[in-house]
């Protein structure tokens, strides 16, 4: 079989050849060049084929569009047919593997595109804060390395995000850290190359230890005096409505916020006297729908609250139990200046009212697996896989056993004394 039929030089006289209608011309091993007569005055366009079958003779012949002439050259087009050929005489299919290879070609992808990959693809339906993850990677990550290649992207470049922030916000830092290598794992696993240092970052490293690991409480084993003070500011009527509300509850239940600002009239059962905190609400809830579990957290309603709580979905005008909803963002913020408004010399927020509830409900002598159940912890291990007991009546008991010692505390005039004369149960 003749090979090389066509030269440069001729290949370039093709552009201006005048043609009546597309025609083709071989160049030996399957590679050809078809011209296409221009339409007006101009020059023709010409396109690089290789045309093969994978069963011999009798199968169906198939086609490849190996380029346009000039960009590919009459030298690079050979190059294509002869990486073709190879891969026919190997059993594999020229089309995948040119498929395949333009694939990996393009996998040096920058950093901004790899955290959009993961917010597109898995935070915007896995994560309630998808919006506040981006907004994040907004100010830490992409001015320093959006345009870089996450391929060749370094430690160096990880600790120039992270080292002037985090000495100011060092629990943002821990998080945000998390978060991207969250992101590039899972861009990893999509067969997208990433450099691994950024695996090899800790708190200790980025300088955010001190602070993203802390575990703060409203109560020691001293003093109950801060939670004291919260809740006398919660009944002092200082507050709007929609916080007054939201802190009661978090510290009777112990819920999440992110559970009562998006909770529905509807989840309320003041017949059952239960609150049925649905899957799409809460952290754990994906992780429990995979093992089985419907991923709902049911709390019991302490008989004392059930007037106050009717009251609040009585009055509700759109069906949210606070009666709006409010953004994450907005009720984070909201939050982060409670301490100071209280006079507390150690900042807290939000979420470390869990961490009091639980305290408070462990030293009232609740058992660890109902104060877990009432947090909306998944049980981890064997337990959690075999065990898929709401803990009703334990976790009622546990309730009405906490909201008469917050009535205590609000009502008795030294509460400290309290605690001491009562005990820690």
């Amino acid at each position: 079989m003749a090979t090389n039929k066509l030269s440069s030089t001729g290949v370039k006289a093709l552009l201006n050849a005048p043609h009546d209608k597309a025609k083709a011309y071989a160049d030996g091993n399957g590679l050809s060049v078809r011209v296409t007569p221009a339409k007006t005055n101009g020059e023709n366009s010409l396109l690089w084929l290789y045309r093969y079958r994978l069963g011999g003779r009798g199968s169906q012949q198939k086609t490849i569009v190996l380029g346009s002439y000039p960009e590919l050259t009459l030298a690079a087009a050979r190059a294509e047919t002869k990486q073709c050929r190879q891969w026919l005489a190997e059993g594999k299919d020229p089309s995948n593997e040119r498929d395949l290879s333009r694939q990996t070609s393009l996998k040096p992808i920058s950093v901004s595109d790899a955290l959009n990959i993961w917010l597109d693809k898995y935070a915007n339906d896995k994560r309630k804060n998808a919006v506040t993850h981006q907004q994040q990677f907004n100010r830490w990550i992409i001015p320093k390395v959006g345009n870089l290649p996450i391929s060749q992207i370094s430690k160096p470049h990880w600790l120039d995000c992270f080292e002037s922030r985090a000495k100011s916000y060092p629990v943002a830092a821990g998080y945000v850290l998390r978060n991207v290598q969250q992101a590039l794992k899972y861009v990893q696993k999509r067969g997208y190359e990433v450099n691994g240092d950024i695996f090899d970052l800790d708190f200790d490293t980025i300088g955010a230890s001190a602070q993203a690991k802390r575990s703060r409480r409203l109560i020691s084993e001293t003093s109950w005096q801060e939670l004291v003070d919260l809740l006398r500011h919660i009944e002092s009527g200082k507050l709007q409505p929609y916080y007054q509300a939201m802190l009661k509850i978090l510290i009777v239940f112990g819920c999440r916020s992110q559970e009562i600002r998006l909770s529905k009239v509807d989840e309320w059962d003041f017949d059952a006297m239960v609150w049925t905190v649905p899957a799409a609400h809460n952290k754990t809830g994906d992780k429990d729908q995979k093992r089985g579990d419907s991923g709902e957290i049911l709390r019991p309603i302490p008989d004392q609250l059930r007037p106050w709580l009717m009251s609040l979905a009585e009055n509700s005008r759109n069906g949210f139990m606070l009666g709006e909803l409010k953004e994450s963002t907005a009720v984070s913020q909201w939050g982060l200046g409670i301490w100071k408004k209280l006079g507390h010399s150690q900042k807290w927020g939000l979420h470390d009212l869990r961490r009091t509830v639980a305290t408070g409900l462990n030293d009232l002598g609740v058992a660890p697996h109902v104060v877990e159940a009432l947090l909306g912890h998944s049980i981890q291990g064997v337990a959690g896989i075999y065990n898929r007991s709401q803990y009703l009546p334990e976790k009622r008991q546990a309730l009405e056993l906490w909201t008469q010692r917050l009535q205590l505390l609000i009502s008795y005039n030294d509460s400290n004394v309290l605690i001491r004369n009562f005990g820690h149960g």
